[in-house]
């Protein structure tokens, strides 16, 4: 049991309504023909009534060969991007230093070396993953514990930078590769079960979110259940999504890491939300501005003064239209 419940990256549980057919137990008062007296009989009847049924939603930890094919389902579509026209973002920093732009030598190259390592440390967090943490040896999982801190100190850095370069970089070949990458795992590892009981933590009891054998079946059913606006698929697949980025870009492992990423996002969020909420009127300002409005108004207009000449009109050169930069 713990053994399944450690292939788990993260799980959460939601409520969806069902409709069931339920037997149910009337009584009703009848008029007994022999005896001319009014009984009470009880009569059982079929109707269909909705139900809260619980289902619990998992994003299951990825097996070694799930983790190959999604290395090689990033570089096929790396290549495809890269064949329609899209550059990378180590070949857009270049081109930014060709042609001029905001980056030095210097900048390229601490831009392509952090990129690098950014790679080589999300493909060693992701292969941890086909293994639990009680088969690593120790040197393994100080090397797993080294490699996710690394791995957050590169992304920062490699955040400020991109920022600083506006959002030329979200274009990309390798980052569009990225995101079809997550979304082949978010596919192939979202799981859930309807129920309650003991099996529900059973992970060999679970149901793949998206049925399918390979990814264009399964990314079918993924638009089928948007199209049909299914209450599962409704209710999880914003978490999910999220749950599957977090783990492939930062190495997040287990349910109280994934925990405390969330908490921090919402908390920021909260902030944002705050920031642009308009303070509070207060009512004796209100107020004040509204006296102050009616002294304006009771105040008696001025005669107007007699009209002075216009002044000569003075020639000189005409003022210059902006340029359209676009």
């Amino acid at each position: 049991m713990a053994d399944k419940i450690n292939r788990e990256l993260y799980s959460f549980s939601i409520d969806i309504e069902r409709e069931k057919e339920k037997e149910i137990t009337k009584e009703k008062k009848r008029k007994n023909k022999e005896t001319g007296k009014m009984e009470t009989i009880e009569e059982t009847v079929i109707r269909t009534v909705k139900e809260k049924v619980p289902v619990r939603v998992v994003l299951k930890k990825p097996s070694r060969t799930q983790i190959e094919d999604g290395d090689m389902f990033y570089s096929i579509w790396l290549n495809k991007f890269i064949k329609m026209g899209l550059l990378t973002r180590a070949m857009l920093a270049k081109k930014q230093v060709d042609v001029g732009g905001t980056l030095n030598e210097d900048d390229k190259m601490n831009y392509a070396k952090l990129y690098l390592k950014l790679f080589e440390k999300q493909q060693n967090i992701i292969r941890y993953s086909a293994k639990d943490t009680v088969d690593m040896s120790a040197d393994e999982q100080e090397r797993l514990k080294s490699a996710v801190s690394e791995l957050a100190v590169i992304r920062k850095q490699l955040s400020d930078f991109e920022a600083a370069q506006a959002s030329i970089f979200d274009h990309t070949a390798d980052v569009k590769a990225r995101n079809k990458t997550i979304t082949w795992f978010l596919l192939f590892l979202a799981h859930f079960q309807e129920g309650e009981g003991e099996s529900v933590e059973d992970s060999a009891e679970l149901s793949p979110l998206f049925a399918g054998t390979d990814y264009e079946e399964k990314y079918r059913m993924y638009q089928e259940l948007d199209e049909e606006q299914d209450e599962i698929f409704l209710q999880s697949i914003d978490k999910l999504s999220t749950v599957a980025t977090i783990w492939y870009m930062s190495g997040v492992q287990d349910q109280e890491q994934f925990e405390a990423v969330l908490d921090q996002m919402g908390k920021e969020a909260d902030v944002d939300a705050a920031s642009i909420v308009p303070e509070p009127v207060d009512e004796s300002e209100e107020e004040a501005e509204e006296e102050a409005e009616e002294a304006v108004e009771e105040k008696p207009t001025p005669e107007p003064e007699p009209k002075k000449k216009p002044a000569a009109k003075k020639r000189g050169r005409p003022k210059k239209a902006p340029v359209d930069e676009g």
